[in-house]
């Protein structure tokens, strides 16, 4: 019997243009909250970058950020895991990287910063022109993040945004010999965390912490930084729209993220 929902968001939850859920699919994940069963969200992004769906789905349960960096129950406003990099990390991927003229944000618990008004960071700063203050991505423009960085925050996540396969290609073999967890989040992005850290392992976190019975549980996903959590449920779920791994890996193959195929896997083989 699943009892529990993890879902991705960009490309499994959200239409493509990633800033709306798709409406049958949260019309089933509230019916589905109704009964009593469980819902947990797993996201690439900052869980303060996806505030106004964590609202919109009435989401009470811990939010798995950053590709398993981060877990906070959203509840309380308490951080119940966090992988936070080093400084020295973080310098050494940055120069490493700088030869390549490679675009990049840096997530931490507080805040995305960056050095320009590009990729995800000018995203949410349109949205943050729509929506309420208490739902705004916090944002920094600087070109030296690290100096910026308060005390009691930590850094989680590089971001690189690069078009281009080959060159993302490039950045992977530079990275290669960095004891990281490199892994793509979209079609353009590679998200950068420390060894071992995924989505898996912030599921692994939940069920070790009594929060999911794994094999009560049911994952959706799309992309790269999806498998190893579509591998760990009871049942994983790919969207036909994800990466040749993605579908390869998962139990089972849905519709495309923008035709709800979440919620008619859910209406054909779970409700």
């Amino acid at each position: 019997m699943i009892d529990t929902i993890v879902t991705d968001m960009d490309g499994t939850l959200l239409l493509s243009a990633g800033d709306a859920i798709h409406p049958r699919n949260k019309e089933r994940l509230l019916e589905w909250q109704k009964d009593g069963k469980n819902l947990f969200l797993a996201t690439g992004r900052l869980d303060l970058a996806i505030l106004p769906f964590i609202h919109e789905l009435n989401i009470t349960k811990p939010v798995i950020s950053c590709n398993g960096g981060l877990v906070r129950d959203f509840s309380t406003g308490e951080i119940l895991f966090k992988s936070d990099l080093a400084l020295e990390t973080i310098e050494r991927v940055l120069d490493t990287l700088r030869p390549l003229n490679v675009n990049y944000h840096l997530y931490t618990t507080k805040r995305i910063l960056g050095p320009s008004n590009t990729g995800k960071i000018a995203f949410f700063n349109e949205q943050n022109k729509i929506l309420p203050e208490n739902e705004q991505v916090p944002i920094t423009i600087t070109n030296n993040p690290l100096s910026e960085l308060q005390e009691g925050e930590f850094p989680l996540k590089i971001l690189v945004i690069e078009k281009e396969a080959t060159k993302r290609e490039q950045i992977k073999e530079t990275l290669s010999t960095f004891n990281l967890s490199v892994l793509a989040s979209a079609a353009n992005l590679i998200d950068i965390m420390n060894s071992g850290i995924d989505k898996a392992h912030g599921l692994n976190y939940l069920a070790e912490n009594g929060y999911i019975d794994l094999d009560k549980t049911i994952a959706f996903g799309d992309n790269e930084n999806d498998v190893g959590m579509l591998m760990l449920a009871k049942t994983g779920v790919a969207m036909q729209n994800g990466i040749p791994l993605a579908l390869e890996r998962a139990d089972f193959v849905t519709k495309t993220n923008d035709e709800g195929g979440l919620a008619l896997f859910l209406e054909q083989h779970v409700l």
